[in-house]
């Protein structure tokens, strides 16, 4: 697979918002955005990507290969073919904006069992690949700290060009939304992970459960209602084929640019007060909370552990143990731990030495997938995996987090939170409804 670049042709234009730009392409085939706004080290940065030029999909252990006039397969292990095809890129040889574009897609939840030998018992509610990654014909990137905008068109030495659209009409419709899980059954199943921190198993569990709805009209109109909203620092809108990607995600999963890697854990979480006095007393009581400190510094400590596989030795430290991030609904405490890659670690190596985000599974990881594969009713998917844009100098990744998957006219969304052994089972379910209030919102206003 050759995406060697022949050469570029760059444009600088007007800047201005992302999401109008985007506006005309969102019913473009795999089209996407990535864009957010928030606090200028998380939120820089927007890119458009249009016209794949080549879509990766990994799905029933085989590759396949999507261009503009074929698709073909690949019967090869999983991380060495993904570093395979990063390797046949050059986008590193360019300098700025070139060198801040690359593959965009995803990597779903369920990649864990192609680094952990976890067999999967959960059933699905709905069916994607584990991995796609689309590399474009066409980049937008904007740079908010200087107020610019790039229009970058990419001449491959392997030419094919992807242009398909199906064009849809403006608004939404969402009905019978449900949830899989009630009240009553996501507090027994809190008290079971307390319970089995009791007995020694675990020390924290990321526990969700799923909500559903029937789904129709355009994906993009939902995105904007819920931009509107809350502008996250990590939303992006995902146009790919017959599955739409609309995510809210404040979470950084990991960063790096010429071996410098972060990754910024979001642990410990309190809704917005109704006026100035209950803001100020709800900050007051996540900060001096023993319960979501525990938890913060529980996944600082694990995901240390996970940057010390590949990262130089001495290199990996705690920048910022907790900081406080303001959100539209909730506060959040963020942890913020970085290294050095060691020269010989490929992006796609650091992501299978920290994949899935300890965040969003907790400690010890891999007990802790198995009692979410045996307590939860339906796998993950694409939630709590990541959304990503990757070339061999720059990677920069979210968890997938308040999130909604639209396929085949049904919605699905999640919501969960980390339980520890001071958990309140009932505190414990109010959280997971406040963390989808905006989208909850969103949907009302159809």
């Amino acid at each position: 697979m050759d995406l060697r670049i022949k050469n570029i042709k760059l444009k600088k234009f007007e800047y201005l918002d992302p999401g109008s730009c985007f506006e005309e392409y969102s019913d473009y085939y795999y089209s996407v955005l990535l864009t957010g706004r928030g606090q200028e080290d998380i939120a820089r940065y927007s890119v458009i990507g249009l016209f794949p030029h080549s879509i990766v999909r990994y799905k029933n252990n085989n590759f396949s290969i999507e261009t503009e006039h074929a698709s073909r397969c690949i019967k090869k292990p999983f991380w060495e073919t993904l570093n395979e095809i990063l390797n046949n890129t050059d986008f590193d040889r360019y300098d700025y904006p070139v060198k801040l574009c690359g593959g965009i897609g995803y990597l779903s939840y369920e990649a864990l069992h192609e680094i952990e030998k976890i067999d999967k018992s959960i059933a699905d509610s709905y069916s994607l690949p584990v991995l796609e990654w689309v590399f474009y014909n066409i980049y937008f990137l904007f740079d908010h700290r200087q107020k610019e905008a790039y229009k970058i068109e990419i001449n491959y030495f392997h030419d094919t060009k992807i242009v398909k659209k199906n064009r849809q009409t403006e608004g939404f419709s969402v009905k019978n939304i449900s949830a899989e899980c009630s009240r009553a059954e996501y507090v027994k199943k809190v008290i079971k992970i307390r319970d089995y921190i009791l007995e020694g198993d675990v020390y924290e569990v990321n526990l969700t459960h799923q909500i559903s709805g029937d789904f129709s009209g355009n994906a993009y109109s939902l995105f904007k209602k819920l931009y509107a909203i809350n502008d996250a620092p990590f939303s992006a809108f995902l146009n790919f084929g017959q599955v739409k990607i609309v995510s809210n995600s404040p979470e950084l999963f990991l960063r790096c640019f010429d071996r410098k890697v972060e990754t910024r854990p979001i642990k410990g979480t309190i809704a917005r007060g109704k006026n100035q006095k209950e803001d100020r007393e709800n900050i007051a009581k996540l900060l001096n909370s023993e319960k979501e400190q525990a938890e913060l510094f529980m996944i600082i400590d694990l995901l240390r552990n996970d940057l010390g596989k590949v990262c130089k030795f001495g290199t990996v430290k705690v920048e910022e143990a907790k900081r406080l991030e303001a959100y539209k609904n909730v506060y959040h405490l963020v942890g913020i731990i970085g290294g050095i890659l060691k020269k010989e670690v490929s992006y796609f190596d650091l992501l299978k030495a920290t994949f899935p985000g300890g965040s969003i599974t907790g400690c010890p990881k891999i007990r802790c997938v198995e009692i979410i594969d045996e307590l939860e009713t339906f796998s993950r998917n694409l939630y709590t995996g990541t959304i990503f844009i990757m070339n061999k100098s720059y990677f920069c990744s979210s968890i997938v987090i308040r999130t909604s998957i639209i396929k085949d006219n049904k919605i699905f969304i999640n919501s969960g939170g980390a339980v520890t052994i001071d958990s309140d089972p009932e505190g414990e379910y109010e959280e997971t409804v406040h963390k989808v209030k905006n989208i909850m919102e969103s949907l009302e206003q159809q």
